[in-house]
């Protein structure tokens, strides 16, 4: 049976006179790895912020384990849900370690003294991340990529059920990006952590996400398993752009390959032809 940890139904928002999201609907089930692809300004991260609790729809509602996020008490919400941005900050004067441990605030509170169990969750978080070797490193001395990983390594720590991560790998190269999403992976298939992520990144979404939600005009455009939502037409009504969606011999996965424009190879959607779950 299927469990929803995450649920929006007829979301709606607006920033001034702009509207974000008209009747947005979507699932995320436990231990499922979803995305949320669009282009800028497609509502990606206005629905992160809303399933945080940081701000409320103007119609529709959304829960975080049934219940909305406004229920929740800034503690109690912290021991459920995590939340990772673009790029963590640099002005902490505070070593890698003690920027993890910071997660565990919400199960000994900002001025009880660490017990062993927590030790062990920071332990556990730098080793998954493999920055156990940078521990005592102090955090302006981190490249992006470390830094970004930090971020995921203290979402791990806080011991979390439900991740949202809003553009993680925006600013990292291509391996901190693939190792980035083999860390979410990892803790989806060992721990049954739910992760939502807001991402551009056609070709690794398709490649590691479960579940793809499409954002367009504000609306959601497809839902499904990448080779049903990444399809040359959905992808030239989201971004505007030709595409060849064809399989990754190797792995299975869709890839999504943009055609320039004026080559006349971007109109067959045949490329699809026959695409369904592999193996």
């Amino acid at each position: 049976m299927r469990n929803d940890l995450l649920a929006a139904k007829g979301l709606a928002f607006r920033y001034g006179e702009r509207e974000v999201l008209a009747g947005v609907d979507l699932l995320v089930g436990e231990g499922e790895v979803a995305v949320l692809l669009g282009p800028n300004g497609a509502g990606k991260s206005t629905i992160l912020k809303i399933f945080s609790g940081l701000i409320r729809p103007h119609a529709g509602e959304a829960t975080v384990l049934g219940r909305s996020p406004s229920s929740y008490g800034r503690r109690e919400m912290a021991r459920i849900l995590s939340v990772v941005g673009q790029d963590p900050p640099l002005d902490f004067p505070m070593s890698v370690e003690e920027y993890v441990m910071l997660a565990r605030f919400p199960h000994h509170g900002f001025f009880g003294q660490p017990a062993a169990a927590d030790c062990r969750e920071v332990d556990r978080a730098l080793a998954m991340t493999s920055l156990s070797d940078l521990r005592s490193r102090g955090l302006g001395e981190l490249s992006a990529g470390e830094r970004q990983r930090s971020a995921v390594a203290r979402a791990i720590a806080q011991g979390a059920k439900v991740m949202l991560l809003d553009e993680p790998t925006a600013f990292l190269d291509i391996y901190h990006r693939v190792m980035f999403f083999e860390i979410v992976t990892r803790l989806s298939k060992s721990c049954g952590v739910t992760a939502l992520i807001a991402s551009h990144d056609l070709s690794l979404c398709a490649e590691y996400g479960e579940r793809i939600i499409l954002l367009a005009k504000g609306t959601v455009r497809a839902a499904g398993r990448p080779w049903e939502v990444l399809t040359p037409g959905n992808i030239r009504e989201a971004f505007g752009v030709d595409a060849v969606c064809d399989r990754n011999p190797a792995t299975g996965a869709v890839r999504v390959t943009p055609v320039r424009k004026g080559t006349g190879r971007g109109e067959g959607e045949s490329a699809l032809k026959g695409l369904g779950p592999a193996g």
